[in-house]
């Protein structure tokens, strides 16, 4: 009897989740977590004893989610967020449960935290025999850094010093290695530059500090050119006399070492992983167990951008160029004669010069074909000819060109075709021009590559589901056709109704103004619309545009009319950014990247004012799939406006940013306010409870309520510019 309970203590024992950390404080201990929460899929099949009806370690670890988000954490700065809590148990339930989970986060939420804990947890309750890492997809860099630099590091000490973990967090950075220094190519370059005295002095300065510093996006002040130089190579020698001292190789081998529990990469990496995976070939990623894709509404961009191919006269020019340093003159040349053939069968039959960056449909013509079909023969017979002399990176890249030319030369229905032509100067010829070809069933693309894995994967996002609806969201990622998703949707925890007042003002008035306003250009309209919005909260304002070119009509209005500096941020203006920041109390006009992922806490933006709203530009691609749809109207409903609310959703979340934010939102698209079109879609989008005023001066009571005096200097009324007008 006494061996028959040993026996059976012993079986008992072997049940047991292999836990990699202790927990002194308790946590397993701790009362039931106040969720509930299903498990839909048991961890064994027929046979399973009856004291494990749940997954190992499922409930211990929510209960010590719990206690390291109610208790540790907040000893440490962090504020307790039921809605943060309530995220990490859906999480640790999707890992749990080998979901693929759709987490609608709102701002402020601290999602990040949410995912990493219950990643973490979720490891740590994994048998060992088991365990992979997991990898984290971003679509920004600065939010890659941001886990790496400040979130891992913070959580691994907070985890260590209650006794979590038994070893710090290992994560590492995996991106594609033309952003990885080769040791060989840089000596070469060096003694290039060296060569060439104290005209090249600066550049070999940059060289120089390559030799400590392996990734070269920590290098800014190196030249693309340099940058191509010294970069490893598409195909890294096997053989290199370098490679046993190979900095980017003792990289890999540590990114793929068993101590590295997190993988961090970007949308771009993570697809091409999954295409290699797919087709057979060396994964870019270590095997990892489940996938954490952060800013997810970027992902079906991102998928688009890998899978559309393209043909284009700067590529076969680079082409050209490449085999000329191989020698091969004469290759060049039929490759070049070639190359002019088909620029003038793409030549517009009307240009216009006054539009740049034109976008039309593709067609094909037998002028066209019989081009691309040259261009293919050319291709074909340097391949044959010159097999030993071109390098192997140079003849992937040529029988792509031939392959993706037979793509325009016989379209076929799967996909879109366009052309898009480039700007048009008085020394250039319409010739510049691009061919893309982009899958028509982008979706079916995402299925194949990432959802059929029978891997947990969360996708999380401020943006995911437009108002509370996730059907647009599940059908661009190719969540559709009877795969299991869960929705998650956690509000925010910002008290948007008593720190937010959302603005729909009236058209401008012809007030103070010494002409009509019918004979204003809507940009003067705009301009002081926009001021008077400025002058009436004091400046500290943001304003998003969505184009640059009315941007900076308006700019041009404004400046020096305003007693706080003014900023326009162009197309990669982040210094503009960074001053605005810097400032007090300033004007900001922006578009582009500062609709999402800038942070602007505190009362450097308290005024928000949205020019209009942020549908998506027509183009081909769109067109193309409009076709899909039985009407205008049901296209619209079903695509435009899901995606007009999530970007708008991205540009209202610059408002507030912590807790103790304030902040005015001023809507200008006549569109949007009350008794418009698209009002109700603009309501559903945003927090609901939010006070809405249709005065201007209503911006003033709301923010002497909530600021200090020194927020209201300088004096507006008493401006020198203000009393001119």
């Amino acid at each position: 009897m006494l061996l028959l309970l040993f026996l059976l203590f012993f079986l008992f024992r072997l049940q047991q989740p292999h836990v990699l950390m202790s927990n002194p404080c308790g946590a397993a201990q701790q009362a039931a977590a106040p969720y509930h929460f299903a498990i839909n899929k048991p961890c064994c099949g027929e046979g399973c004893p009856i004291f494990q009806s749940e997954p190992i370690g499922y409930a211990t670890a929510h209960q010590m989610l719990e206690t390291i988000f109610r208790q540790q954490l907040p000893t440490h700065g962090m504020a307790v967020r039921e809605g943060q809590i309530k995220l990490c148990h859906a999480m640790l339930d999707a890992l749990y449960n080998k979901d693929v989970t759709l987490c609608d986060a709102g701002v402020g939420l601290g999602k990040t935290y949410a995912y990493l804990v219950a990643c973490l947890l979720w490891q740590s309750q994994r048998p060992r025999a088991l365990w992979q890492p997991v990898v984290i997809s971003t679509a920004s860099v600065a939010l890659q850094e941001a886990i790496l630099q400040e979130y891992i590091p913070f959580l691994s000490s907070v985890l260590l010093q209650y006794g979590y973990l038994d070893t710090p967090i290992q994560a590492v950075l995996r991106k594609g290695k033309e952003r990885f220094v080769c040791d060989l190519r840089l000596l070469e370059r060096q003694r290039q530059m060296a060569q060439r005295g104290e005209r090249f002095a600066r550049r070999a300065v940059i060289l120089r500090q390559a030799l400590g510093c392996l990734d070269l996006d920590k290098l800014p002040g190196l030249s693309g050119f340099d940058r191509r130089q010294i970069c490893v190579p598409e195909h890294c020698p096997r053989l290199c006399p370098a490679r046993s001292r190979c900095r980017y190789q003792r990289y890999l081998r540590e990114s793929n070492g068993p101590a590295v529990s997190i993988q961090v990469c970007n949308h771009n990496y993570l697809l091409a992983d999954a295409l290699h995976r797919q087709n057979g070939w060396k994964p870019l990623l270590r095997d990892y167990q489940a996938a954490v894709i952060d800013e997810a509404h970027r992902l079906p961009e991102a998928a688009e951008q890998m899978l559309t191919k393209q043909l284009s006269i700067k590529g076969l020019r680079q082409l050209i160029h490449r085999l000329e340093q191989q020698h091969l003159t004469r290759g060049a040349q039929k490759l070049r004669a070639t190359t002019e053939m088909l620029a003038a069968a793409y030549q517009p039959q009307a240009p216009n010069r006054a539009r740049a960056d034109r976008q039309v449909p593709y067609q094909t013509t037998p002028e066209r074909q019989a081009a691309l079909a040259a261009l293919q023969t050319c291709i074909g017979e340097l391949l044959r000819r010159y097999p030993a002399r071109i390098p192997t990176s140079l003849c992937h890249q040529l029988q792509d060109a031939s392959k993706t030319a037979a793509l325009f030369a016989w379209p076929q229905e799967d996909w879109i075709a366009y052309i898009e032509y480039g700007t048009v100067s008085d020394k250039q010829t319409d010739t510049e021009f691009t061919l893309y070809a982009v899958p028509r069933d982008q979706p079916g693309y995402l299925r194949d590559m990432l959802w059929q894995r029978e891997k947990p994967a969360i996708l999380t996002s401020g943006t995911l589901a437009a108002g509370h609806d996730f059907t647009h969201v599940r059908r661009r990622l190719g969540l559709q056709g009877g795969l299991a998703v869960q929705n998650v949707q956690v509000a925010s925890p910002f008290d948007y109704a008593k720190d937010c007042l959302l603005l729909f003002p009236p058209r401008p008035s012809a007030h103070k103004v010494d002409r009509p306003i019918e004979k204003e250009t809507h940009y003067e309209r705009l301009a002081r619309q926009i001021e008077q919005l400025v002058r009436t909260a004091r400046g500290h304002t943001l304003v998003l545009f969505t184009s640059y070119d009315q941007m900076g009509h308006v700019y041009e209005q404004l400046e020096g009319k305003l007693p706080v500096p003014l900023f326009k941020a162009p197309r990669g203006g982040q210094l503009f950014v960074e001053q605005f920041k810097r400032c007090d109390n300033a004007v900001l006009l922006a578009g582009g990247p500062c609709w999402e992922g800038v942070d602007f806490p505190g009362d450097i933006v308290s005024l928000l004012v949205i020019v209009r709203l942020p549908f998506p530009v027509p183009n081909p691609v769109r067109e193309a799939r409009r076709q899909q749809y039985p009407d205008l109207h049901s296209y619209i409903q079903a695509e435009i406006v899901p995606e007009m609310q999530q970007k708008l959703r991205q540009g209202f979340g610059r408002a507030i940013r912590t807790e103790t934010d304030s902040c005015a939102v001023a809507i200008l698209d006549l569109r949007a306010a009350p008794g418009g079109r698209y009002h109700r879609a603009v309501l559903e989008a945003l927090p609901a409870g939010i006070p809405i005023a249709t005065k201007t001066e209503d911006i003033q009571p709301f923010l002497r309520a909530r600021k200090g005096p020194d927020f209201f200097l300088p004096d507006f009324e008493n401006d020198p510019n203000e009393k001119q007008q």
